[in-house]
């Protein structure tokens, strides 16, 4: 079984990973809309991502430990999706569901994380559900996209 601080470092580590890949899926859409409005807000939430990326790399750097990168396949698989599916006439509803549906399955995933790593410190948790209130306003803000 893992001690206490290696339990803290995989925690962290997960956390930056979904953070970032959720960064950088934002990063890969925005580069394919055209609506200005849509742009924006998109622009907001990857602004919301990177604060809590840095967040938790400060906390790993404070541990001496460096964050585990994406692998490149999840990446590229996720950018193809991306690009089958958003470009100029896509709509920004069509963009919005898209935006909501891969944020509640971060909502999802980061929550079982946080469940299963309960017995840590607060300070650690607090990171988690931190992250989990940036998706979650993500979602809020993608809704009203939904019916234009």
């Amino acid at each position: 079984m893992k001690n206490n601080f290696e339990r803290e470092i995989t925690f962290l580590k997960e956390l930056h990973q979904a953070s970032q890949m959720g960064k950088e899926t934002l990063e890969h859409i925005n580069k394919n809309i055209k609506s200005d409005e849509l742009k924006l807000a998109v622009s907001k939430d990857i602004e919301n991502y990177e604060d809590i990326c840095c967040q938790i790399n400060d906390k790993l750097n404070k541990r001496n430990k460096e964050p585990k990168s994406i692998s490149k396949l999840p990446k590229m698989m996720a950018g193809m999706m991306i690009d089958m599916k958003v470009n100029e006439n896509t709509d920004d509803s069509e963009v919005a569901k898209m935006i909501i549906d891969g944020t509640t399955k971060g909502v999802t995933e980061c929550t079982a994380k946080i469940s299963s790593f309960s017995d840590l410190d607060n300070d650690l948790l607090n990171i988690g559900y931190k992250f989990l209130w940036i998706q979650q306003k993500n979602i809020d803000e993608m809704k009203r996209f939904l019916h234009k």
